[in-house]
Parts: C-alpha cells; sequence; structure tokens
C-alpha cells in the first residue's frame, strides 16, 4: 500500500475529533519549525546605525557570501538528488526490509506457541505418569533397529523354515469362523422369515425356502434377505473395533478374532457385489429397491472399494498375531502376511469349495472369491506397524492340534450333518416354538 493510499485508508477510519486534533499537528508541522532547521532567508543583523545603501547593496548580492553558523553548515548540507528509479529501488528495499522483519517476528512467534504446546504436553504427561507409570510410553522402533533382538543366521533360517506352522493354524481358523460366521448368517435370515411363518431347509451350501408360497411379500423379501448381512456385518465390526483389540487377547485368539471380523465384513460387502453380479441373496435388495442396471454396479464397486479399505487397515491386526518382532520387521513382515494371510485364504478357499461339491452355489462361491479384495490390500500395505510390542517374547512357534482337531469335527459335522437338509420351523408370535427335523 503506498503513502498516499495509506493517507486515504487512515483519514476514513478516523473520527471527528480525531481529524481535528489531525489538521491542527498537520498545520504546525507544515508553518511552525521546531529544532534546528534552516532559515528560508537569513539577514544578519548589522546594527541599528547602519548605512541604507550599504544595506540595499548587501540585499542584492544575495546570500552567497553570507556566513552561517557552524552548526547549520553541519546540518543542512547539501544532498544531492536523488533520481526516481532510485528513490524506488529505496522504497522498495524498505519494504522488503519491513516485509522480512514481520516474516523473521511471525517464525519466532510460531516457534514459541510450539514450544509451550509441547511444555504443556510434557508436563501434562509427566503429572499423569506419577499415577499410570506406563501412560503414553515413547514407543521405540523395534523393527528396523537391527542390533535389537537379533537372533543371528542360524536362528533366523529356523523362523523361516516355521512359517508353514502359521500357515496351517491359520487355514484352520480361516475355515472355523467362516462356518460360524456362514451359520450365524443363515440363522439369522431363518429367524427373520419365521416371523411371516415362512419355512425353510438349511443346507450345507444353502438356506432353501419355498420360492412360491403366497406368504412372500416385497416387505419381507427385503427384511429377508438384508437381515442375514446386517448382523454379519455387525458382527464384522464388534470383532474388528473391540475384541481383537483387547489387551489380553493375544496370538493365536486375536488371529481368529481377526478372521472373524474378515468374514463377517466380506458377508456385507463382498455379499452385496456378488449378489447383484448373480441375482441371489443379497441381491434381492437392490432388485426389489427397483435400482437400474447402472447403480446396481456402482453400489457394488464401492461396495469392494470400502473392503479394500478394511483390508489395508486390518494388515496392522494381522501384524498383531505374529508373537515376534523378527517377523514384522520392514524386510519380512511381507512374507509372514503372505503365509499368514494370502496362503489360508487360497487353501482354505479351495477346501471350502471342494467340501461343498457338487452343490457349489454361485453367490457363495463368490463370497470365497471377494476375500480377495481384503487379502490382497493387506499386502500392498507397507507402513503398517503392529499396534503392541513384542519386546522380550520368545513364545515358539507350533501347531495347535486342538484347534485341528475342532477344525476337522466342525467341517464334517458341517458336511454329513447338512448333506440331507434341517427343516427349521420356528414360531414365536405369542408362544416360542421350535422344531428341528433331518430331512
Amino acid at each position: 500500500m503506498s503513502k498516499i493510499d495509506k493517507r486515504k485508508y487512515d483519514k476514513k477510519r478516523r473520527s471527528g475529533i480525531n481529524h481535528f486534533f489531525y489538521q491542527i499537528n498537520k498545520y504546525l508541522k507544515e508553518n511552525v519549525h521546531f529544532g534546528r532547521k534552516k532559515p528560508k532567508e537569513y539577514r544578519p543583523f548589522l546594527g541599528h546605525n547602519v548605512d541604507p545603501e550599504k544595506l540595499k547593496k548587501i540585499q542584492e548580492e544575495g546570500l552567497d557570501n553570507v556566513k552561517y553558523p557552524d552548526h547549520f553548515e553541519d546540518d543542512f548540507s547539501k544532498k544531492p538528488k536523488q533520481t526516481l528509479s532510485e528513490k524506488l529501488q529505496a522504497r522498495r528495499r524498505k519494504r522488503e526490509r519491513n516485509i522480512e522483519k514481520r516474516r523473521r517476528k511471525k517464525f519466532e512467534n510460531k516457534i514459541k506457541r510450539k514450544q509451550r504446546k509441547e511444555y504443556r504436553k510434557n508436563s501434562r504427561i509427566s503429572f499423569i505418569r506419577k499415577f499410570h507409570p506406563t501412560y503414553k510410553k515413547s514407543k521405540e522402533n523395534i523393527f528396523d533397529n537391527p542390533t535389537l533382538n537379533e537372533e543371528g543366521a542360524d536362528e533366523a533360517k529356523f523362523h523361516f523354515q516355521n512359517y508353514y506352522k502359521y500357515t496351517i493354524n491359520s487355514t484352520s481358523l480361516f475355515i472355523i469362523s467362516y462356518i460360524l460366521v456362514y451359520l450365524l448368517y443363515q440363522i439369522t435370515v431363518l429367524v427373520t422369515a419365521s416371523r411371516w411363518k415362512l419355512d425353510s431347509v438349511l443346507f450345507y451350501y444353502d438356506l432353501a425356502f419355498n420360492d412360491y408360497s403366497p406368504l412372500w411379500t416385497r416387505y419381507n423379501i427385503l427384511l429377508v434377505t438384508f437381515s442375514g448381512p446386517f448382523m454379519a456385518l455387525i458382527v464384522g465390526f464388534l470383532f474388528y473395533r473391540f475384541f481383537s483389540m483387547r489387551r489380553k487377547v493375544k496370538g493365536f485368539l486375536k488371529l481368529f478374532f481377526v478372521w472373524i471380523a474378515v468374514h463377517g465384513f466380506n458377508f456385507f460387502f463382498g455379499a452385496f457385489a456378488t449378489g447383484v453380479a448373480f441375482s441371489e441373496g443379497f441381491g434381492y435388495v437392490p432388485e426389489w429397491l427397483s435400482f437400474n442396471v447402472f447403480w446396481q454396479i456402482l453400489s457394488s464397486l464401492i461396495a469392494l472399494f470400502i473392503l479394500g479399505i478394511i483390508g489395508y487397515y486390518m494388515a496392522s491386526r494381522f501384524l498383531d498375531t505374529s508373537n515376534s518382532a523378527f517377523r514384522v520387521r520392514d524386510e519380512n513382515k511381507l512374507k509372514f502376511l503372505f503365509f499368514q494371510t494370502f496362503l489360508p485364504w487360497l487353501i482354505g478357499a479351495t477346501i471350502i469349495f471342494l467340501v461343498k461339491i457338487p452343490n457349489n452355489m454361485p453367490y457363495d462361491t463368490g463370497n470365497l472369491i471377494t476375500l480377495v479384495f481384503i487379502v490382497i490390500p493387506v499386502l500392498v500395505n507397507r507402513y503398517a506397524r503392529p499396534s503392541i510390542s513384542f519386546e522380550g517374547d520368545r513364545k515358539p512357534t507350533r501347531i495347535k492340534w486342538n484347534f485341528i482337531t475342532f477344525f476337522v469335527i466342525l467341517m464334517l459335522a458341517f458336511r454329513i450333518g447338512l448333506n440331507t437338509g434341517m427343516h427349521i420351523s420356528l414360531y414365536y408370535k405369542f408362544i416360542f416354538s421350535l422344531e428341528i427335523s433331518p430331512i
């Protein structure tokens, strides 16, 4: 802003009284000279009885030969006149100095505020640690430090040779959690359908209804087909957000909870995309809501994208199940996630597919395939870090034979027990009654 514009701006903001005093100050500056200032005309005093002709001659000659006092010569020495470009350069340099000064002042204030904030934070943490010593302990990056937990070349080789144990344990938990979430999905649909006295038959591959029953309406079709995925979504959120984050839940049990969360999310978002593709299961919901083809495809892509985001943030949960600082280092964690996540999905999905032969439904097979949208982002997330520290943990990697046995028993019961179907009649209008009869 130039001086003229600044003067106009200041004048607009002045009140009447301030403007009055401003005019007085301006008049005094222009007409009254304070301090030492060279007078416009210097007339030396020549005495009372001066000759008039001599005075006139002095006035005609001017003031060229008049000597001023020393202090006037010192203060009012003639300065060379500046050109317009020199004035502009001087003004620009002054403006740059002012800008730099303000910038430096602003930076200093920012540093001071940051230091005050850090000081208050440290003071607060120090006060809380008097009562809770482990509050916000500084987390050292123990995963990238080659000197920490160094186990030697032989022990590292031993670690890499034992990765197949992770795959066996994780595969058994993958299949167990799939069967449990699948049964919960179908039982929720069954209970919701019984509200309208719609009987169903539960098989190991599907929940069969009488599609030509006059009891079906648009309203109960939407509720029945939506109830199962909605229950799976609740289960996935609970196990991901609460159960798998408890401090007492570690290692093998945490992995089991994480797989349940994975299947829960997949039976909602993945089942939506699969249902739209094959017009089955959850896919009846957008059809009966009169979605056209464009909106069905768009909503399916959005569901798969959300599934990928969930898988990206699920990487830290899988790293929590390693129980080893060696395996979650940057150079080892990709291999660990491959054996802990990708291979169990591939092997487990193949086993489930083989168990359901010859009645593989496209809807169930598609739900197994959409799990890849969770598994691949887990491998892609190279910035993932476990939320717990494994410093000092020396737990050996073993195959959990009790879970392997439970997996075999559950798989046989699932395949053989539901082979011919289980007719379930549930009535709970006034009196709760349940009938389960094999077909």
